[in-house]
C-alpha cells in the first residue's frame, strides 16, 4: 500500500512557515535538516519525521502528536509546552532538550536519550519506556501511571531493570 502523505523539503516548509502557514499535519519531511529553526506552534501531528535533524530548533507549543520521530535529533531543542502525545521517539537524541510542560502521554520512548533534559511539569503516562536514559535530567519526577518501564536509567543514575508497570 502506498503512503499517501505529501512530501515536503526543508526549503518549501520554511518558506510556507515564514508566510504564516502552521498546519503541516501528516506530511513527510524529505530533507534531513531543520536544525536551529524557529518553528513555534507548528502542527506536525501525524508527520513522518524519521531521522530529521531538529537539534537546537524551537518547537515550543508545537503539535507533534502521533508523529513518527524515530532516530530524530532533538539535541538542545525547545519542546516546552509541546504536544507529543502518542509520538514514537524510539532512538531519538533528546539530550539537553527543554520538555517543560510537554505532554508525552502514550509516547513510545524506546532507546530515547533524555540525558540532561528539562522536565518541569512534563506529563508521561501510559507510555512505553524501554532502555530510556534520563540521567542528569532536570525536574524529572519519574513516569506516571500506566507506564511500562524496563532497563531504564533514572535522573539520579539508578538503573531500573524491570519490567514493571507503574500504577
Amino acid at each position: 500500500m502506498e503512503d499517501e502523505r505529501k512530501s515536503i523539503d526543508r526549503r518549501k516548509l520554511l518558506k510556507r512557515y515564514a508566510a504564516g502557514e502552521r498546519d503541516f499535519a501528516g506530511i513527510r519531511i524529505s530533507s534531513s535538516g531543520l536544525d536551529g529553526e524557529d518553528l513555534r506552534s507548528i502542527d506536525l501531528s501525524g508527520a513522518d519525521l524519521i531521522g530529521v535533524d531538529l537539534s537546537g530548533s524551537n518547537l515550543s507549543h508545537a503539535n507533534l502528536s502521533g508523529a513518527n520521530m524515530l532516530c530524530v535529533n532533538l539535541y538542545a531543542a525547545n519542546l516546552s509546552h509541546a504536544n507529543l502525545r502518542g509520538v514514537d521517539l524510539s532512538g531519538a537524541d533528546c539530550r539537553g532538550a527543554n520538555l517543560a510542560f510537554a505532554d508525552l502521554d502514550e509516547a513510545i520512548l524506546t532507546a530515547t536519550d533524555f540525558t540532561g533534559a528539562e522536565f518541569d511539569g512534563t506529563e508521561i503516562e501510559n507510555a512505553i519506556l524501554i532502555a530510556t536514559d534520563f540521567r542528569a535530567a532536570q525536574n524529572f519526577n519519574g513516569p506516571g501511571q500506566g507506564c511500562l518501564v524496563c532497563k531504564t536509567f533514572w535522573a539520579d543514575g539508578e538503573f531500573f531493570k524491570g519490567p514493571d508497570w507503574y500504577e
